[in-house]
């Protein structure tokens, strides 16, 4: 994975503060609750695209998969395509488990980010029947999820169809709030129940980086260029061309910030909804 756009980075120090023009805070959430699977997600995003983004060394689990270390947002592409056979996939779902099971809060994260697409498909499925707030539809899903990980007998996963087997324990889950709800709003129909949760507003901060900045892992500034580069996709050139800043300068204070960030997503420091 690359560290800049461009130019090759140094190491030296180097401590740059206002990095970009004047913005909100990058801290302040006003109180709004993100999406549990938009956290993950965010949290997944940062994991990967560091300088030391976590990844398997895919051939080393199964036959026929890349001979080199790949990062776990590859890893979900790989897992979809056609060629990869049933008995490959399993294999690095088996070991994604595993590591998830030894305790990191990061492979925690990094297998649930893998399983993403299907928990965002089942979401989406059991909302139309969900009057309730979809947040906490997405909780019961990772809940589900995450206990059936807990769960599984790590000496027997290579005879288990751990993806189905995981993607049906969150939907079970979803399901079961869904109908809990339904007979709960036939009890009090005759109640006002028209209250839907208040639309998610529009740019607000990434609230990954918006905890750490809480937390004081990171600087605002901090946040404010890894959301631009790294969520946002502007290459670092034109964010140093915009603020008059150099290009190696920004791309040591990322990759400073990011090491930060990651390890303190790797400790457990940060929280994201849905994930204990």
């Amino acid at each position: 994975m690359h560290n800049c756009d461009d130019d090759l980075c140094h190491a030296e120090e180097e401590d740059d503060d206002g990095l970009l023009p004047a913005q909100e805070d990058a801290g302040g959430t006003g109180g709004y609750w993100p999406a549990p699977l938009d956290a993950v997600g965010a949290a997944f995003r940062l994991l990967t695209t560091g300088p030391q983004p976590l990844a398997l060394h895919a051939a080393r689990i199964a036959g026929g998969l890349p001979d080199r270390l790949v990062p776990l947002d590859e890893i979900t592409v790989l897992l979809l395509r056609p060629e990869v056979s049933a008995a490959a996939r399993n294999k690095v779902w088996a070991e994604l488990v595993r590591r998830a099971r030894s305790g990191s809060p990061a492979w925690t994260v990094g297998l649930t980010g893998v399983a993403l697409p299907g928990l965002t498909r089942a979401a989406a499925d059991l909302a139309a029947a969900y009057d309730g707030d979809p947040r906490d539809l997405e909780t019961e899903l990772l809940a589900g999820f995450l206990a059936t990980v807990r769960s599984l007998d790590l000496d027997d996963l290579d005879s288990i169809p751990l993806a189905s087997r995981l993607m049906w324990a969150a939907f079970r889950a979803g399901r079961a709030l869904a109908c809990r709800d339904a007979a709960w709003a036939a009890r009090r129909r005759d109640l006002d129940d028209s209250w839907q949760p208040p639309p998610r507003p529009a740019g607000h901060p990434d609230f990954v980086l918006a905890t750490a900045v809480r937390r004081g892992v990171i600087t605002a500034a901090d946040a404010q260029l890894i959301g631009a580069s790294r969520l946002e996709g502007i290459p670092l050139s034109r964010l140093a061309a915009a603020t008059g800043r150099r290009h190696d300068s920004l791309c040591r204070r990322r990759a400073k910030a990011e090491k930060r960030l990651t390890r303190a997503i790797s400790a457990g420091e940060l929280e994201f909804p849905g994930i204990p």
